[in-house]
This record gives structure tokens, sequence and C-alpha cells, in this order.
């Protein structure tokens, strides 16, 4: 049986081979029978004898450019041009809509080249791949004279995109009229059709970036989107900062509105955009809408053809420019917003989609989360084989309002346990402390940020006083690893090792917008993105405001400790001054008493930090300043000591120390670029010096870095390379680290290359490659086959070297969650740990009051979006169980309003915006309510009794920011429907008439209103 499904497998592969084979070649006919195609040939819109008076070779206009007198060629040129696409547009656009919509409605297309060949007497029944070539080229390009054929391949071709460079430098060279030049690349002023495919995004392809307009900040925090070494810009997210009337309708991934005139609508839906190209290229004639569950996101080049706007992206900075443009003037800002006002009320009156913002709770007893990690482990090692166990715990809930997490691991290397008690205080003096494992706070000359057992207590302002670096850490399941990005340029890679931990110390953080992305790779295939941003300037400081952190620490390595208390005050709004006091013993254990001051000025773009230290002893003194130009970021620090010693100086060895660092990009070329050094000098020894030389960029989805190292320690030169790469390629996540000696020789010190890809849905593949000729084991390879169950996962790990060492694994993880109101367990091979769970209680609130009560009843078949489980629905309860939810920041779950069974049935709130903690799962009622019906008229005083017509009425709340406006009918009739129940005032044309209760389901009709001429 085994072998007859085998040979049945092969049967069928080879089957689709040949179907393969046969589909890829065009379908066979006889040109003699079909005349010579050009381009409209499918359509019938002219007769040969139009075409020959109206078709002009490229060839011609190209050689017309290149005459002696070319500004009188190119005006005659372009006179028949413009002549000439007159009479043809007006006879080939009823065509061009009918083709339009077409291709709009239908989704499937013959295929081949058949359709397009058919003789011109006769009509066009579908559009073929080639047709929709055909109907790209017919609307870009407005002239006749720009449309060619090429015989070879028996496709449309295009002046502009063939000739469309040569055409532009032609202009700019012979020195033409700029009216002339702008008539010339009139050619895109037309609708144009750009077929696209929607496509879900991969949310390790997203960027946190900024969004600036004409050097004016619009956005510090846009998810711009990535792929095949394109970018993509959220569409309503863009449209709403530039105050465009545009509406992006999500659920059914359309847009619809218009730019620049009524007239040149806008239309992006049935995998087709119909819109009026504004930009001067328009050489674009397929794209990708990727979307997620807030956003379409659209190629930059489609948005500069929308909107007519020039779009650059600063990889280094990680920042979106749009130039000011003549359609979008600063200057009619105001008067553009008031419009896009009236544009949104307009949606609003049939859309209102409010959100209900829900704050971080904690709970007194939590939800239980654990990952649990068991193993066996059979290994031989220098000729000794030997079989362990190895097991690994990690739990995370709520106690007694706080957060807690605690892990504890069993390997060969011994037993590690670690934990800790952590709150995050909202509305509070104190904001944030945490007891047991911690990093203390970064306190210059003094010590950086260490880990070890204790507690921090921060207060106040959120400002601190070490504004050189940050750290970034956090909890992970032993065997991952995590690459860390700081404006797309890797800051460093690390494996999570069996304490459950990452750090990464010392991180870049310069004045302005900082942009960090945490990516995370499991040994069973997983991966996952985090993203976060940090500002420094100005901004972050507030005259009077006062920054207290307190904490106290015992050093993970050496059990050193240490007390301090770190008081920042901001004198000003870019000045504060600091006093920190702190107790700290040194390698001997004795204690000093190290007292310091600092001083901060903090600019809109530059940084100025000052610091002195008094030690028993000695003293040390530094000084710190960065800024940031138009294209550089750069940082220079100075560091002083005498007879001074602590953490970051044990013995007192260091004299004095230097460190600056400069960083860029090549705009055009995508790159980023960044240079620093530091130097030491000794009170024992020579100095020492060392500076990296690093290039990074974005090559299709590989991130690619090469760091360049030179060093001189003890008299002694070398160099060194280290190249990056990770990313996606085909169906493989790959990433590869490679480091090369180039001086005093040459030599490859290390390679480490790691390979997965997926199987199929319930299994993935890893291998990991490693050389490192200075170690025991020249060269190592791991192979990794991970199954995968709805309850866990199962893994098989296997490690050879060549000098004969080897290591077999088996290991089951699975990852549970107790929910207590339940009294259930939910089991899955997703991890809980580091993921917050919420659960939504949707009901029918008869009474309006926004609580379930016993006599209300719950609602069934509701489904949200903005998460990954968007199938699931209310269950008989009305709860539904929302899990994997990011926890860095806000989440929105959106209602889907087709999943409400009673058209008259309006929740208060549309979107629930929520930040979920992991060890809690988070209540959240969403009341439903039947709707309000009013009804009303309104008739003129004067004896003639007329009804009020086109008068404005306006209903609004008491309590919330909600209204609803209407228009008084011919009859003198005004009716509001659809109201969310609640106290409400009434106006008519902006005066005062009366106030309104509403109660579900209700219906009232007020008596007749009168009012003056």
């Amino acid at each position: 049986m085994l072998r007859l499904l085998q040979l049945c497998r092969w049967l069928t592969l080879a089957a689709i081979l040949l179907i393969a084979s046969l589909a890829s070649k065009d379908a066979s006919f006889d040109d003699s029978k079909f005349e010579r195609f050009e381009p409209l040939a499918a359509t019938k819109i002219y007769s040969p004898e139009d075409r020959e008076n109206s078709v002009q070779p490229i060839d011609t206009l190209v050689e017309a450019i290149s005459l002696d007198s070319p500004q009188k060629t190119l005006a005659d040129v372009q006179k028949t041009i413009e002549s000439k696409a007159q009479s043809l547009e007006a006879l080939m656009q009823p065509t061009l809509i009918e083709l339009a919509k077409a291709k709009s409605q239908h989704q499937t297309f013959s295929k081949g080249t058949a359709s397009i060949r058919t003789p011109l007497r006769q009509p066009a029944l579908s559009l073929s791949n080639d047709a929709d070539l055909a109907l790209s080229s017919l609307i870009t390009v407005a002239e006749p004279s720009l449309i060619g054929h090429d015989s070879k391949t028996d496709k449309v071709t295009s002046a502009l995109e063939s000739h469309e460079k040569p055409l532009v430098t032609a202009l700019r060279d012979t020195q033409v009229e700029p009216s002339l030049a702008t008539s010339m690349i009139k050619a895109c002023d037309h609708q144009l059709a750009i077929p696209y495919q929607n496509q879900i995004a991969d949310e390790a392809l997203f960027l946190v970036t900024q969004l600036f307009y004409a050097d004016m900040s619009l956005s510090n925090e846009m998810f711009a989107y990535q792929d095949n070494g394109r970018t993509y810009l959220p569409l309503e997210f863009v449209v709403e900062q530039l105050l465009l009337p545009v509406q992006i309708d999500i659920d059914s991934l359309s847009a619809h509105g218009w730019f620049v005139d009524e007239a040149k609508t806008i239309q992006i839906d049935q995998q087709l955009m119909l819109f009026w190209n504004q930009g001067v290229d328009c050489t674009v004639t397929s794209s990708v809408i990727y979307h997620d569950s807030w956003d379409l996101y659209i190629e930059t080049k489609i948005l500069q053809q929308l909107f007519g706007i020039e779009i650059t992206f600063d990889s280094a900075r990680q920042k979106f420019d749009i130039a000011a443009s003549d359609h979008i003037p600063l200057s009619q800002l105001i008067e553009r917003q008031k419009k896009y006002q009236l544009f949104n009320a307009q949606k609003n009156s049939a859309d209102v989609r409010k959100v209900q913002a829900v704050n971080k709770e904690y709970a007194v007893v939590g939800d239980l989360a654990l990952n649990v990690d068991l193993g066996v482990r059979a290994q031989s090692f220098n000729n000794e084989a030997k079989t362990e166990t190895d097991s690994y715990i990690q739990t995370r809930a709520d106690l007694f309002g706080h957060n807690s997490y605690a892990a504890y691991s069993q390997t060969a290397s011994g037993t590690t346990f670690n934990g800790y008690l952590e709150r995050v205080v909202q509305d509070q003096w104190v904001n944030f402390y945490r007891l047991g494992d911690v990093d203390s706070h970064s306190l210059s000359l003094v010590s950086d940020s260490t880990r070890g057992a204790g507690f921090t207590v921060s207060a106040g302002s959120e400002f601190t006083a070490d504004l050189r670096t940050i750290v970034v850490d956090g909890e992970l399941e032993a065997g991952w690893d995590v690459e860390l990005y700081r404006n797309n340029t890797l800051v460093g890679v690390q494996r999570v090792q069996s304490d459950g931990l990452y750090r990464f110390t010392d991180v870049p953080y310069y004045i302005g917008l900082n942009q960090y992305q945490l990516r995370f790779y499991g040994p069973n295939g997983e991966s996952r993105v985090e993203s976060f941003s940090k500002l420094l300037d100005s901004s972050v400081l507030e005259k009077g405001s006062l920054g207290v952190n307190v904490g106290a620490i015992s050093r993970e390595q050496d059990d050193l400790k240490q007390y301090y208390a770190d008081v920042n005050w901001a004198v000003r709004e870019d000045m504060t001054v600091g006093l920190a006091l702190v107790q700290q013993q040194d390698e001997l254990k004795q204690w000093r008493f190290l007292p310091r001051l600092s001083v901060n000025y903090v600019g809109d773009s530059q940084l100025i930090q000052l610091n002195y230290v008094k030690s028993d002893q000695g003293y040390a003194t530094s000084a710190a300043v960065q800024g940031s130009q138009r294209d550089i970021d750069w940082q220079a620090e100075w560091q002083q000591y005498s007879n001074y010693s602590t953490w970051d100086n044990v013995g007192g060895r260091i004299k004095q120390q230097a460190f600056a660092s400069l960083n860029g990009s090549f705009v055009n070329m995508g790159l980023n670029w960044g240079v620093n050094g530091r130097w030491q000098a000794l009170n024992f020894g020579s100095d020492n010096a060392q500076a990296n030389f690093l290039l990074s960029g974005q090559l299709y989805s590989l991130s690619l870095s090469n760091e360049l190292r030179w060093s001189s320690l003890n008299k002694l030169n070398s160099w060194s390379d280290r190249i990056a790469i990770s990313g996606r390629l085909s169906n493989w996540q790959i990433r590869s680290y490679v480091d090369i000696e180039i001086s005093p020789d040459v030599s490859l010190n290390q390679w480490v290359s790691n390979l997965n890809t997926a199987i199929n849905d319930e299994a993935n593949y890893q291998v990991e490659l490693r050389y490192q000729p200075n170690s025991d084991n020249e060269f190592s390879m791991r192979n990794s086959i991970a199954y995968f169950f709805d309850f866990g996962s199962l893994r098989l790990d296997i490690d050879n070297a060549t000098n004969g060492d080897w290591f077999a694994q088996m290991k089951w993880n699975s990852a549970l969650l107790w929910d207590t109101d339940q009294d259930r367990w939910l089991i899955d091979r997703m991890s809980y740990i580091n993921t917050g769970t919420v659960k939504v209680i949707a009901f029918q609130d008869d009474n309006a009051n926004g609580l379930f009560d016993g006599n209300e009843q719950p609602i069934a078949g509701l489904t949200f979006s903005g998460h990954s489980q968007s199938n699931k629905q209310t269950d008989q309860k009305g709860e539904l169980l929302i899990t994997q939810l990011q926890t860095n920041r806000q989440q929105k779950l959106i209602l889907n309003e087709n999943s409400l069974s009673d058209p008259f049935l309006l929740p208060a709130a549309h979107i629930i915006s929520v930040n979920p903690h992991p060890g809690h799962i988070q209540p959240i009622l969403f009341p439903v309510m039947y709707t309000a019906e009013l009804e009303g008229s309104v008739f003129y005083s004067g004896s003639d009794h007329l009804p009020a017509v086109g008068l404005l009425a306006e209903l609004k709340s008491n309590t919330k920011e909600l209204s609803y406006s209407a228009r008084v009918e011919y009859d003198g009739i005004f009716i509001f429907g659809q109201i969310l129940p609640g106290n409400y005032e009434l106006f008519l044309d902006n005066q005062f008439i009366r106030t309104i209760s509403l109660s579900p389901g209700e219906f009232i009709q007020i008596p007749e209103l009168e009012i003056s001429d």
C-alpha cells in the first residue's frame, strides 16, 4: 500500500509538471489570417485609414528631437501631438470607460492572446492579460503618436515607457521653455486604469516611520510596509493627515473619493484602480495593494500619481518627506481643513465609528500563563556519551494588583531561576516599580545599566538623567534568536539562553525620533516582530517638572551592591539639573559614596550633557554632545578620570576616553551609513583605539549590513569585517553572519547561517551551519524538524560536528492559559507569556447604562477584525476570547457590522482600543442597543405658515462627543434615525430648542415648532 501511494504521488507530480509546461506556451495561430496588431485593435475604435493618419512611429519623434533646431522642432511636434490627441481622445474616451467597467466587473479573463488579436471587424468579448497591458497603455498615454507596437513580442509599447528618459533629457539639455516642457509631459494627464492584486500584509515587513509634509511633522508613528525593494504607505492614514476627500472601506478593501476636482474621481475596488494621474510619471501598469485590519498599503509611486506629490524616504531616520505641492499648499490648509471636516461629517452621518478606550487593569488574582518546554537529550562529547533531560518553565500572572513573572530551567549547564513583580501605574506620581530581577538605571561616570537582584522605582516626569544610550531587554523562550534594529540598521543579534532573557545595552539613542524594531525567530520556525519608538527632544521636558529614579541592586556577575537616588528638575523647558547620590561597593567590597551633579540641555536638534562625580580620593567629569542636521546625526563624548574608580572604571585604569559617531543615509540609494570611533588613554600600558565603518540597506526582502572594524590594542593593529544578512528569500527565512579577519592575517573567524522553511502547514524544517576554525569543532551542522499540533509542537534536533561530537534532542513545547473566570485551561503552541488576552462580552443594553444587568440578553454571532482569529465570533453567552495580542502598543478591535443580526441594533462604540498585558484576561463590556428615532416639524411663524425648508437641525449629546444632523424637508419635517439612546439637546440653526431623552428602541415625535422669518 505504501508503494502504491508513493507511485500515485509521483504520477501526480509528473502530471502537474506536464500541465505547467503546456500552460506556459502561447496558443499557436496563423498570423497571416490576422491584421497587423495595433493598439485598440480589439476595440474597433477607428478605421485603418484613421489609424494611418493619426499614428506616428516612435522613431519619427526621436528623430525629430535630434534635429539642429530643437526648439522649433519640439514646438512643431508638440502642436502635432496636441491636435491629434484631442481628436483621438474624444473618439476613444467612451471605449476606455467601457473597458474599465468591464474589467472592474469581471474577475476572470481569458488566457493567451487570441482575444486581443481578434480582427478589427470583431468586437472584444473579453480582456486577456495582453488586453490589460493594452488598456493600461491606452489610458496611460494620451497622445496617439506616443503609442507603438513591437513586432517581436507582439506587445503594445508606450513612448513614455521606452523613451521617457531620453525625451526628458532632451527637453532639459535643449533648455526648452517650462511651458513647452509641461505640455510635453501632459501625456500623463489622463485617467489611469491600473490592475492590482490584494495581498495580506506580513507583520515582519512593517516599518515604524515618520511622515513630514513641507518640513512640517505630520506623524511620528506611521506604519509603512516594504516588500521586494518597494515601499507602501497606509492610504487612509495619509489622506487623513493631508486632509484629502478619500474614503477607505477596510471591510471591502476599497477606496473612493476625488482629488483637485470632484469630477476627477478616485476608485480603488475590484482589483482595479481608476483615477486621474496628477504626476509626471505614468509608467506603472500593475501593482499590489497590501492590507491588514487597519489600512490599505499603496505603493509610493502610485501615491505620487494619485495626488501629484513627490515622496522621498530617509532610511537613516525612517522618515518619509512629502514635498510642498501646488495641489496641497500650506497657505490653504485651513480652507482644506474646512472642506475635509465637511467631507468627514458627511461620511460620519452614514458611518459613525466611535472608539471605546479601555484602560489597563491589574487583577488581584490573574489568569496564569504557562510555557512548558520538556526534552530528552543524548550527546557524545570527547567520546563520552550520556543522556539527560531538560526542562524549562515560564509563568506570568497578575498577583495582588501586580504583574508577576518567573522562569525555571534545568539543563546541562545547571539550574537557574529568576522572576520579578512589577506594575505600570497610570495617572499617579509613581509611574513604575519592579521588585526581583531588575535592570538598574544608567548613571553616567558611575555605572551603566546592569542586571541583578533588587528593586527600581521611577516617579514624576519620565525623562532620565542619562540621555546617551538606552537598554532594550525582555523575556523570551530559550533557544529563540533576537535581532534589534534602529532605523532599519542592525544593532545586534542575541540567542536567548536558559535564563529566558535577552538584553541589548548601549543601544544608540539620538536627538529626534528613534524607531526600533525587534525581530524574533523561534527554534520551530516561528517569527514575529515588535516595533516601538522613542522621542528625544525638548518636548520630553516641561518647566518645573521633577523626575526621580531610585534603586538598589546586587550585581548578577559578582554580587557587588549599589544603592542610588537620582533626582532631575527641569529648570527650563529645554534644560534640567540633576543630583544623584550613589553608595557603591568596589571590587574589594569596600563602600564608596559617589555624589554626582549633571546638567542636560535638550534643544530641537542638539543635546548637551555635563556630569561631575566626586569620590573619596578623586573625581571624574564628562561632556557629551549630539545633534541632528538635515542629512547627518552625530554624537561625541569625552570623559576624564583623576584617581577615580567605579564599576565603569575598575581600579582606576582609565585616565581619559573619547567617543564620536556619525550616521546618515544615501537617500537615492536607500543605504544607511555610519562611522564611529573610540579612544582610551590608560594609566598603565599603551592607549587603545577602535573605529567602525557601517553600511546597511534593504535589498528586496533582505536586510543587509556590513561593518568594517579597525582596532589598536596594546599597539597591535587589526582589521576585521562582519557581514550580516537577514530576511526572506522565496519560501526560506535566511539569517547569515560572517566574521572575517583582514589584518594582520586574512582568515575566516566565524560563519553562521540559519535557514528555515515551512514544509506544510503542520511542519517546519530548519538547518543551521556553523564554521568556527578557531574552535575545537571546526564545522558543525544542526538539522531540526518541527511538527505542529493544535496544543503544542514536537521538535527533533540533530547536531553533528567534524571532530565526531554529536548531539540529538527531542523537545515538546506547549503554552497554557488558565481562565480563572471559567475555570478552564487553554492549550496552544503559541506562547501566552509575551502576548495579551481580552474577553469581549457583547450584550443588549436595554437601559443604556453600559452595564450587563441580570435581565439583559447576551448577543451571539458578533465578529471583530484586528486580530489573528477574526473568524471567531461571540458565543451564546455573548463572549469572545481573543488571544495573542501584542502588548507593546494599543490594539484596535473593529466590529464587523455585517455580523449584527438586526439593522436597528447599534453598538455604543464600533472600535475597541486596548493595551492588554500577559497574565490577565481583561474583560471588556461591549453594549449594543436598539437605536431610537426622533421626528419633528418646523414652520415659519408668518401668516403663510411656510415650512422651514433646508433649515439645519442638530442633536447633540449631553455626555458624549456625539452629534447628529438633518435638514428640514419640503413639507417641514426633519427626521433623525438610528440614534444611540441617551440625553440630547436639540438645536435649530444653531439655536437651542429643548432637551430630549431617548431610550433604546423609542420613537418620539415632538410637537410642531415655529420660528420667526
